[in-house]
């Protein structure tokens, strides 16, 4: 029983981190779109991308979520 709750709760816990690396990845996107609004509609426009920048961001902070870094001393 022990073992299901820490399963669960590990489960939970990488749900969360997800859900905070998509809003921050979104708020961060927000952010550069605001600061870099032509340079970036000039990008997307040259790669063919159809995406707010928010949501470039978002897609970024959900798939950065699942990366950890790691220091070696």
């Amino acid at each position: 029983m022990q073992a299901f709750i820490i399963a669960v709760i590990a489960a939970l816990l990488i749900f969360v981190v997800c859900l905070a690396g998509t809003a921050v990845g979104a708020f961060a996107g927000w952010i550069v779109g605001f600061v870099f609004d032509d340079s970036l509609r000039l990008l997307a426009q040259a790669l063919g991308i159809e995406a707010a920048p928010y949501q470039l961001g978002a897609i970024f902070g959900f798939i950065g979520s699942f990366f950890r870094s790691t220091l070696s001393k």
